[in-house]
């Protein structure tokens, strides 16, 4: 039964009625979550994933989604490389390195600043990759919890560690914030240098 323009719409049957949800914009891509407001085009403007209104594997409807699993993993993510990181300074380079001291510094200054651009760029939603980045520093307290354990393996008592707060807070704190947000500066020029053009309406 066709209903006419003036006709009453069962509230039940416009829930899932594609054309509607499009109307009020409540369809997003699949794959990144973007909005596609009151039109569906050919790819998303985001992303670039091929778009079909038909396959719920395309399309979705914002409504039911959760983006904020993704965001939540990328945190934890970033967390535990920022741990991994944090041991590996200062049990592998810091007890082991002598021949290049400057590496100390250099390979977990890169490595913070690589990944959060390289997922920038390969992700499809730019807010995990956030999220990993504000991880990620937590390198400072597992470097600094790391510092810790190894001198207590060493026999200091726990009153008598010796750790520079001070210069951890004032110098590595922000040195390390300026190199992730460089890596995420990066990361971002390149995602809008290599995503696609946006369809026209």
């Amino acid at each position: 039964m066709a209903f006419r323009d003036s006709d009453p719409i069962d509230p039940m049957h416009a829930q899932s009625t594609p054309a509607r949800d499009r109307s009020v914009g409540h369809l997003g891509c699949a794959r990144c979550l973007q909005p596609l407001g009151e039109w569906t085009p050919e790819r998303c403007p985001e992303c670039g994933a091929a778009l079909d209104l038909s396959n719920p594997q395309s399309v979705c409807d914002l409504r039911t989604t959760r983006p904020h699993t993704a965001t939540i993993v990328g945190f934890a993510a970033g967390g535990a490389v920022g741990a991994l990181l944090g041991f590996g300074w200062w049990f592998g380079l810091m007890q082991h390195n002598t021949w290049l001291p400057m590496l100390n510094v250099i390979a977990p200054l890169v490595c913070l600043a690589a990944m959060p651009a390289i997922l920038c760029v390969r992700l499809a939603r730019v807010g995990p990759t956030v999220a990993y980045a504000v991880g990620s520093l937590s390198f400072i307290f597992w470097a600094t919890l790391a510092i810790a354990i190894d001198q207590l393996l060493q026999g200091v008592p726990l009153t008598g560690l010796s750790i520079d707060y001070r210069s951890t807070l004032l110098v590595a704190a922000p040195m390390i914030a300026v190199v992730i947000a460089i890596g995420l500066g990066i990361g971002g020029l390149l995602r809008v240098m290599l995503r696609p053009a946006r369809p026209r309406a």
